[in-house]
């Protein structure tokens, strides 16, 4: 985006290009690596009528794309999926960083094809070690495959272009 930063050179006030924006801190695991720790697990949620406000001067003023994480498990905000679907309405390219716990098929449906990419966050590929980094309930890593299933059959019956993916974080466990 040469454009951009020239117009900063000049002493432009400009937007950033993307925002990451985290629609929560509270969070349904305890993982091992996350720094969320400092918020003391006090969970509060960003007011989804201020962020869509401002959703609008975001496009308006040059913002090309929002990626919902951060903190959080942004799925946890009941207004999640209105927020993802109000900001790429804005012609604002989404991204949401998740656990899938709670990507049910019926989230899929309501809000892949908004998303540009989803990125489920998993640090192991068996149950034993994956509770044991996440820290979560018992089950969580069959729900959250399951759920990623999901969500490329709903990206096919639908012909979204969203890119799934998973990331992982090499840990000695």
């Amino acid at each position: 985006h040469p454009e951009r930063v020239a117009a900063w050179k000049r002493g432009e006030n400009i937007y950033p290009i993307e925002l990451e924006i985290g629609l929560t801190n509270a969070c349904n695991h305890r993982c091992i690596f996350c720094a969320v720790d400092y918020t003391g697990y006090q969970p509060t949620m960003l007011d989804a009528g201020v962020l869509k406000k401002n959703i609008a001067e975001f496009a308006q003023k040059g913002v090309k794309s929002i990626i919902y994480a951060g903190e959080g498990e942004p799925l946890l905000n009941k207004n999640a999926v209105d927020i993802i679907n109000t900001t790429k309405k804005n012609d604002i390219d989404v991204a949401m960083s998740t656990n899938g716990v709670l990507l049910t098929p019926e989230i899929s449906r309501e809000c892949l094809a908004s998303l540009t990419w989803i990125r489920f966050s998993t640090a192991a590929i068996t149950d034993s070690i994956y509770e044991k980094i996440h820290q979560c309930r018992k089950g969580d890593l069959s729900i959250v495959l399951r759920n990623m299933e999901e969500a490329v059959r709903v990206k096919k019956d639908q012909g979204a272009s969203t890119t799934i993916g998973v990331q992982l974080l090499l840990l000695p466990d």
